[in-house]
């Protein structure tokens, strides 16, 4: 929201008399807020109230709604992108968005909030047309939930094989995709590389208390499934503070988060009522809300102490030591991918050195605080 802010205002200055229209899911559940920085706020899905907004104005605070046929909505215009114009030369990585919702209900997670549970998906067809206009290096599905509904996502894949349009490609996922062998196999055959799954926890309780609805044993048969078809697996976890485990697990790359309360989640409105923010500078803090940074007292540790081990536990799975390991392997990529790791976390505790001398600083809860409140 920060960044967003202040494109707005810098655009304010170049242009005085352009209009200002914020949308997203930090509008949505903070309209007011996005309201001082903005002509025109619109909530929810704007796709159904944007032109007219942008052609003859409007109310300060405006509603979407649910886009029910995506595939009433046009393709992306990447011509527009600084860098692609009009040529036909592929892009690193095209984002496709095939599908909207999701029918699970995480603590942590705004997706229902602002797309509902709903799982509204585009045609086959709509599909296949987006990604054909042009060629690929890679495709990069970015709904939240590409499985959601296995009958759909078996035919985009048949048919993408059948047309031939396989490039490499990633999605997001979850880890019961592997309780399906034909899927996973399909997948291989049409070419994934990657595949992003919402690990979370090792840990039953930390499962249950996030409502994943999976358990320890279905992210172990995951990631042997998916290795036995060769797609590789972008792991992502949120931190119970220091833990070696993930380069046992086997996961090619990690992404480990700080719990972060996000605007419009559950677990939100559950840390706010209990007071356990620790951040207050509001716009200026939401920059911290990023999965970096601790923002609010956890439940088994201080807030220092959960940065401190949360980047102790990163350092081990990118450290040189398990490099070297892939190296003798000669596991090329993954060699790769824990070299780039590395140096971007050395780049971020170099720049946040400051943010850990204010975490020293957080003042105590009151005894007894956390085992009596949410």
């Amino acid at each position: 929201a920060p960044r967003g802010y202040e494109i707005a205002e810098k655009f304010r200055q170049l242009n005085p008399r352009g209009r200002v229209i914020i949308g997203g899911s930090h509008a949505t559940f903070l309209p007011e807020e996005a309201a001082q920085y903005a002509d025109h706020v619109v909530t929810g899905e704007g796709e159904s109230v944007i032109c007219d907004l942008v052609r003859y104005g409007g109310e300060k605070i405006v509603s979407g709604s649910p886009v029910e046929n995506l595939d009433d909505l046009p393709f992306p215009d990447f011509s527009l992108v600084d860098g692609v114009g009009r040529s036909n030369k592929p892009m690193q990585l095209t984002p496709v968005s095939t599908s909207r919702g999701c029918p699970f209900d995480c603590t942590f997670c705004s997706v229902t909030a602002m797309f509902g549970r709903k799982y509204r998906y585009r045609s086959t067809e709509s599909v296949i047309e987006e990604i054909s206009r042009r060629e690929h290096r890679r495709i990069f599905f970015y709904d939240d939930n590409f499985d959601a509904n296995m009958a759909r996502t078996r035919k985009l894949l048949e048919k993408m094989i059948e047309r031939r349009i396989t490039p490499n490609w990633i999605a997001q996922v979850r880890a019961d995709v592997a309780k399906n062998e034909e899927m996973v196999a399909l997948m291989a055959k049409a070419n994934c590389g990657v595949l992003c799954i919402g690990f979370e926890s090792l840990k039953p309780e930390v499962l249950k208390s996030y409502n994943k609805k999976q358990t320890p044993e279905d992210i172990s048969a995951c990631i042997k499934m998916l290795h036995k078809y060769g797609i590789k697996i972008h792991g992502m976890f949120i931190s119970d503070g220091y833990s070696d485990v993930y380069h046992r697990l086997g996961v090619d790359s990690l992404q480990l988060c700080i719990l972060v309360p996000i605007i419009g989640s559950k677990l939100y409105t559950a840390i706010k009522s209990s007071g356990r923010f620790i951040t207050d500078r509001f716009p200026t803090d939401w920059k911290l809300f990023d999965g970096g940074h601790v923002v609010h007292w956890p439940d088994n540790l201080s807030p220092v102490e959960m940065q401190r081990q949360t980047m102790q536990a990163l350092r081990k799975y990118y450290s040189r030591a398990n490099m070297t390991k892939l190296f003798l392997k000669g596991q090329w990529v993954n060699f790769r991918l824990r070299q780039m790791g590395h140096s971007v976390l050395k780049n971020w505790e170099a720049e946040n050195k400051d943010y850990f001398a204010k975490l020293k600083q957080t003042p105590p809860l009151p005894l007894g605080y956390l085992q009596g409140n949410p």
